[in-house]
């Protein structure tokens, strides 16, 4: 089992292309977490019960993580992601 850090300082693992330049996002450490067990094909019920957190929780985390990287899905996301962490 996993268990989110409280207050865990952020880190900077994902990167965006932002007119034509590539800069660091900073993404929280159980924001990570929650992208790392997508990138396994988990669902948000089974992550949700790995982390101990409830489900809109989960979904809370997916959404700001793309909202940070201007993400339109969560397959971009994790192609966003995926050479970066």
């Amino acid at each position: 089992m996993v268990s989110p850090t409280r207050g865990a300082r952020p880190n900077i693992d994902a990167m965006r292309q932002v007119g034509g330049e590539l800069k660091s996002v900073d993404l929280s450490a159980v924001e990570l977490k929650v992208l790392d067990f997508m990138r396994l094909g988990k669902t948000t019920k089974e992550i949700a019960a790995m982390l101990c957190i409830p489900e809109r929780t989960v979904e809370l985390h997916i959404r700001h993580s793309l909202r940070r990287l201007r993400a339109r899905s969560g397959e971009e996301l994790l192609s966003l992601i995926g050479g970066y962490h």
